[in-house]
C-alpha cells in the first residue's frame, strides 16, 4: 500500500500532469500552482481512494502537512472501527 504521500504525489500528478520532481513534501499547493478548485478536485480524488474525508484544505498547506493530516486520520479511523474481514 503506498504511502499518504505516494498517494498524494501520485494524485497530483496524474491528475494536474505536474513533475513527480517538484512534488516534494516541503512544497505548499501554491507552490505548484495550483488553486482552490484543484484543491477540492484534489481532495475529492484522495477522499474516494482512502475513505477519508479531506475538507478545506488550505493553499499553504505542504504535501507533507497533508500527509501528516492523512496519516492523523487514518490512525484515528483503525482505532474507532473493526477492520473489514471480507467475507
Amino acid at each position: 500500500m503506498p504511502t499518504s504521500t505516494e498517494l498524494i504525489t501520485s494524485t497530483l500528478t496524474d491528475t494536474f500532469d505536474l513533475d513527480p520532481a517538484e512534488v516534494t513534501p516541503e512544497r505548499t499547493f501554491e507552490d505548484l500552482g495550483l488553486d482552490s478548485l484543484a484543491l477540492v478536485e484534489m481532495g475529492l480524488m484522495l477522499q474516494e481512494r482512502t475513505g477519508l474525508s479531506l475538507e478545506d484544505i488550505p493553499l499553504s498547506t505542504t504535501i507533507g502537512g497533508l500527509a501528516a493530516l492523512m496519516d492523523a486520520q487514518d490512525a484515528d479511523k483503525a482505532l474507532t472501527t473493526a477492520p473489514n474481514s471480507g467475507s
